[in-house]
């Protein structure tokens, strides 16, 4: 039996596991990007055309390569959707990766009204707790969307899992990094719709857990952010660097759009 992981890297997280828990199947990957991993469009059409099982990524962007009606028309093998977890507002403000671009998600709420002020007064003004930087509503309407996303054309659902235990446990390590515990709970509901016999005691290797960690991204999860949400878990050490790192980039990056919309 072949299986294909069709995704991003949350997606290959699971082809990892896999691997580990099944090491007899035959277990490939391949991703549905340009902008992450070695795309290979033609090679991946024939994987999909040839595998008995093929769990995929649901992206529904009609213009995106692999979207979900793509893979569907691709494949003829037992067709497994996994969401796509994004959760933006955990951390005041993050530098995220979009289709090659760089966004630095928060600034918009950073900056309203901050016309003519210095970063250093605005960083001020964050620690002082005056800017809300509206944590709890950004990860709400993501989570609302993920939910309906996945009602849409997901197998699996993982929104609920989440929205129970963002706020106990360190649950993301970038707006679509989720940390371990959400990734091998994704695997073992994946088991359960499939039929495969989970392993629970698998992920208590530390160095099992250790290999599913998925990079942390560049963000400021400050105090504030966990004092306002109230989370059981600290925030990021390093988070003042980042925090005034970030307020001037947004800042930077908002000259320019002023600049370029001016032009037109």
């Amino acid at each position: 039996m072949s299986v294909l992981f069709l995704g991003n890297c949350q997606v290959n997280a699971m082809r990892g596991i896999a691997r580990e828990m099944f090491p007899k199947m035959q277990v490939t990957f391949r991703t549905i990007t340009p902008y992450w991993g070695d795309f290979d469009e033609d090679a991946t059409r024939a994987e999909l055309a040839q595998a008995d099982i093929v769990i995929a990524q649901s992206i529904e962007n009609p213009n995106a390569k692999f979207n979900f009606e793509d893979v569907r028309a691709s494949t003829k093998a037992d067709l497994v959707f996994v969401p796509y977890v994004y959760i933006d507002g955990l951390s005041s403000l993050e530098v995220v990766a979009s289709k090659g671009r760089t966004v630095i998600k928060g600034a918009d709420i950073l900056l309203r009204d901050q016309e003519g002020r210095r970063a250093l007064h605005i960083v001020q003004d964050l620690c002082e707790g005056k800017i809300d930087m509206m944590n709890a509503e950004r990860i709400n309407a993501s989570l609302a969307k993920l939910a309906q996303k996945e009602r849409n054309n997901a197998n699996i659902t993982i929104s609920d899992y989440i929205a129970e235990t963002i706020l106990a446990l360190p649950t993301l390590y970038g707006i679509n990094h989720p940390s371990q515990h959400v990734v091998f709970e994704l695997f073992r509901r994946l088991c359960s719709h499939i039929g495969w016999d989970y392993d629970p005691d698998h992920k208590n290797d530390p160095v099992v857990w250790g290999r599913r960690a998925l990079p942390a991204s560049q963000r400021a999860f400050t105090p504030m952010d966990a004092a306002r949400l109230g989370t059981r878990y600290t925030c990021d050490p390093h988070w003042y660097g980042q925090l005034y790192k970030m307020v001037n980039l947004a800042m930077k990056a908002n000259e320019k759009h002023l600049q370029a919309t001016a032009q037109v």
